[in-house]
């Protein structure tokens, strides 16, 4: 790898064995610099090297070690006994080495990020050796220094929920076999609740003392996740006095969220980290990345309801979420099943979509630009929403035919009669609201391959009537990565701001017992009602992969509202291991924390 900036301040100096070779080690602010060639000095000593002002030459760097991606720094520790064998414990404290004074330490380990796959992070043990003990617990201490640097914002202390049912009810197991074991090694606390309830964790968050633990943790899949961002946005907002009502800005928390993926579908870590490995999201939370994410403000009418990162869908995905509540002995099979009998159905529902469109500089949905880690687009956009966009085109209408002229509440219709607002009336298989991509296992793109986490827009799918034979042409695109799934002539797809839905006429108990009444974090739920002769006429609304029986709604998206521990997709040319090693080395570590499938 290059050598270390010149104007990189050198901090330690040594020769130590590394691969049971003799190798110049030097520290910086933030590498760890390793030159395979020990050049002959007049000094071993690290004070006296300093000051005679050896540098690295770019001749001998044979590696370097990024220090942001370093997880910990752990001694080598050998007990003394009458057979003189060595007993090694890699996870032990650098503050016990003078715990007991019969042992002698002249070695240590540094856990380093790799990356063994594509999107997957294992960690890579690197073994060095020192002349004596003191240079042995100086190099850990100052290690440990630089990695308790509080501009790189890595927890100290998280309070961690876990779903025992979500999933495969694998989600207890997942966090003390694979996720347990690296916290500890990075000095990470955790206080772990096993939620028991629907609306536990939320309930839990309202009553914790915030201010006690750098971030919240979701074991579970994307309903436990849903959930612990409403109890904490519900909290922040009526600590700040913050109305949740229509139109509402919320305030943005200033504890991040990390999510162990445990669930179904696993849609929001998928979108955050390419993959659903509890080990690689595990690593992300240690080195404390972060990557703000959208936030979509749902309401029923003009009635806060929720927020949601995922897909609003209403139609095929509503039909199949409301299909599949009945069927939950199945596991992740019933999507199949009720996917199937939604696909074979083939109903369409009539209404009214409007929406606000965002501007030309916000790009479109058909682009191709994925949102990858360090993305410009999102980083623009937190300036760029700071201030209100005005819409240049004029309110026009699509007539696809059909709908009735009926208008939304007052408010919603006076708002929406804003220039840039347009509508499309019709008979839709599927209507759906993506805030973010949604990839998946079955989809690894995404349902909207090229939307972004914090760019502020949401992307809205129209899918008009149509044959059963036209949507499975559809549905058969959305998996290939290299298809474009919107190129169809029955398929609108616009980049939005804001949406709203009102069907051709409302159910007869379409405002009684719907949702959740909230009054500021206080939130009492009544239950949902099912729809029963209206059931042809009108689908429910797939949020989260919650049922929402209301087809009224109305949505907003806030850019970048929370934080996430995340560090985003990473290009597939970025995919380097940190420290390349010959096929001999030692060093790498396997990865001893993972469940056996």
């Amino acid at each position: 790898m290059g050598a270390t900036p010149e104007d990189e301040k050198i901090l330690m100096h040594s020769v130590l064995d590394y691969e049971k070779k003799p190798v110049h080690v030097y520290l910086t602010p933030t590498k760890l610099v390793i030159e395979n060639n020990a050049r002959p000095r007049c000094h071993d000593d690290t004070n006296d090297s300093l000051a005679l002002g050896f540098q690295p030459s770019s001749r001998f760097i044979s590696h370097v070690i990024n220090l942001k991606e370093v997880i910990a720094v752990r001694s080598e520790r050998r007990l003394q006994n009458k057979e003189d064998k060595l007993s090694l414990n890699p996870f032990q404290d650098s503050s016990l080495l003078q715990a007991n004074k019969s042992q002698t330490t002249k070695a240590f380990y540094v856990y380093v990020i790799k990356r063994v796959s594509k999107h997957k992070w294992r960690h890579k043990i690197c073994h060095f050796v020192s002349k004596d003990y003191g240079t042995c617990h100086l190099w850990i201490d100052k290690i440990t220094e630089i990695l308790r640097n509080p501009e790189w914002k890595r927890p100290k202390r998280l309070l961690v929920f876990i779903n025992p049912v979500g999933g495969k009810r694998r989600g207890p197991q997942i966090f003390n076999e694979k996720v347990r074991p690296l916290f500890d090694l990075a000095g990470i606390y955790t206080e772990v609740v096993i939620t028991k309830r629907q609306f536990h964790a939320r309930d839990m968050i309202y009553e914790y003392d915030l201010q006690t633990v750098d971030g919240l943790v979701s074991v579970g899949g994307d309903g436990t996740f849903s959930e612990v961002l409403n109890g904490l946005l519900d909290r922040v907002n009526s600590e700040a006095g913050v109305e949740q009502t229509f139109r509402h800005s919320p305030k943005s928390p200033s504890l991040r969220i990390g999510i162990i993926p445990a669930g179904s579908t696993d849609a929001v870590v998928y979108s955050l980290a390419g993959i659903n490995d509890p080990i690689t999201s595990a690593l992300q939370i240690i080195l404390g990345d972060s990557i703000g994410m959208d936030v979509t403000a749902i309401y029923k009418k003009e009635e806060f309801i929720k927020y949601t990162v995922t897909m609003l869908g209403y139609g095929y995905y509503g039909d199949l979420l409301k299909e599949s509540e009945s069927l939950r002995w199945m596991g992740p099979k019933r999507y199949t099943w009720s996917g199937f009998k939604a696909f074979v159905a083939n109903k369409a529902y009539e209404g009214e979509v409007s929406f606000l469109l965002a501007s030309e500089e916000d790009s479109h949905p058909r682009d191709r630009n994925v949102c990858y880690a360090g993305c410009e687009k999102c980083k623009k956009s937190v300036v760029k929403n700071s201030q209100a966009i005005s819409g240049k085109d004029n309110f026009l209408e699509y007539d696809l035919g059909g709908a009735s002229e009926a208008l939304p509440s007052t408010k919603r219709a006076s708002y929406m009669m804003k220039d840039g607002w347009h509508r499309v009336k019709g008979r839709f298989c599927a209507i759906n609201l993506v805030t973010i991509s949604c990839r998946c296992a079955l989809s690894p793109t995404g349902m909207s391959p090229s939307s972004h986490l914090g760019d502020g827009c949401m992307d809205l799918i129209l899918i008009q009537d149509c044959s059963r034979v036209q949507y499975l042409r559809h549905l058969i695109r959305i998996p290939d990565a290299k298809a474009d799934q919107f190129d169809f002539d029955f398929i609108q797809v616009y980049r939005v701001k804001e949406f709203s839905f009102q069907p051709a006429s409302e159910p007869e108990d379409a405002d009684e017992g719907e949702g959740q009444d909230r009054n500021g974090c206080i939130i009492k739920m009544t239950g949902h009602t099912r729809l029963a002769s209206d059931s042809n006429l009108h689908s429910i609304w797939n949020c989260d992969g919650e049922v929402f029986n209301h087809p009224s709604l109305y949505a907003q998206v806030h850019c970048q509202l929370i934080s996430l521990f995340a560090r985003g997709v990473e290009e597939h040319s970025k995919e380097e291991t940190l420290i390349h090693c010959p096929s001999c080395c030692s060093s790498c570590e396997n990865d001893k924390h993972d469940i056996p499938e």
